[in-house]
């Protein structure tokens, strides 16, 4: 059963990128992520491109696959005439890699290496 949202148009393009294992943790992807939900592609691609944390530029490579997505989907309109939004953002938490870092007087302390996995939805909406 497919449940359609009542602004959503049958003109309307639709990609989803889900890209997982992505070595950062969701608390440090969320940051970012929280600065460019619900706005324009291109404004939130220039926007990442300001932003000097190791998650923007993993979130600007995903939004760019989103539109070749898009773009390789739907190959026989002409795409120039949307204008494309950020319609969903989820950072999930991911595996973990745990590790022991030997410590002083015999003790081990565990090292937990967090992965995240990412899940972008953008719309596209004729001018």
């Amino acid at each position: 059963m497919i449940i359609k949202k009542k602004n959503q148009t049958k003109s309307d393009l639709r990609s989803v990128v889900k890209m997982k294992k992505i070595s950062c943790s969701p608390r440090k992807l969320r940051l970012i992520t929280d600065l460019i939900r619900t706005e324009k592609v291109e404004d939130s691609i220039l926007k990442l491109n300001f932003i000097k944390k190791k998650g923007s530029i993993l979130i600007k490579k995903i939004l760019l696959s989103a539109m070749a997505n898009c773009k390789n989907k739907n190959f026989e309109k002409d795409i120039s005439n949307y204008n494309f939004y950020i319609e969903k953002i989820l950072v999930n938490k991911g595996t973990q890699l745990k590790k022991i870092r030997p410590a002083p007087k015999g003790r081990g302390v565990k090292i937990r290496k967090r992965y995240s996995n990412i899940y972008i939805t953008i719309i596209g909406k004729i001018n």
